[in-house]
């Protein structure tokens, strides 16, 4: 036996058809059917596996809730700063005319507007809290010489009285001040009509 012999009976062995199975030859009608069918037929490679439907809306609602989630932690972490601090009100101390010995208006000139417009502070504000000799005041308008939020005005007694004008809690006054003590005389006062004509004349721009 040679060795392509031998190839040959090796080959043999492997094949899975046994020797008596007919084969038909390649010019034969079946055979050239085959070829053509196999010509024909394309290879596929599997595509990603669709969910079943029964899976879509929960795969669908998963979703939904990752992307809440995302949204909330964002939320979250931009409520962990939290609004910017607001900046502290500042406060302007000043003092009526008893407890600073002496004022500037203790004796009294006739109320004038051009004096009112030399006055180097003025301002509106409301008393906000009475108590202790001291009385707070939010201001709500600067005519001159500051721009503090608060004022307070403090006396030597328990009441603050101002040229017999008492400031009372929730009322709106206009004030002006010489040496941070207030003026009086009628330079200070509550807030009627006249009065506050006289401070938009006086510190008109």
């Amino acid at each position: 036996m040679t060795e392509h012999d031998e190839l040959r009976a090796r080959l043999a062995r492997l094949d899975p058809a046994p020797p008596s199975l007919p084969v038909d030859l390649p010019t034969s009608p079946r055979a050239h059917q085959l070829l053509e069918r196999a010509m024909l037929t394309t290879a596929s490679t599997p595509d990603t596996p669709t969910p079943p439907a029964w899976r879509r809306p929960a795969l669908l609602a998963a979703a939904a809730a990752a992307v809440v989630a995302l949204g909330a932690g964002g939320l979250l972490a931009q409520g962990d700063d939290g609004p910017a601090p607001k900046e502290p009100a500042t406060t302007l101390a000043l003092r009526t005319a008893d407890s600073s010995g002496g004022t500037s208006m203790s004796s009294c000139l006739a109320f004038d507007v051009a004096i009112l417009r030399g006055m180097p502070v003025a301002f509106a504000g409301t008393v906000t809290d009475v108590s202790g000799g001291t009385v707070t005041l939010d201001v709500d308008h600067w005519y001159k010489g500051g721009d503090a939020d608060v004022v307070t005005v403090t006396a030597p007694g328990e009441n603050v009285a101002l040229d017999g004008i008492e400031l009372v809690e929730g009322t709106r006054y206009l004030v002006t001040a010489t040496d941070g003590t207030v003026n009086t005389c009628g330079f200070t006062g509550e807030a009627t009509p006249d009065l506050v004509k006289a401070f938009d004349e006086a510190f008109a721009p």
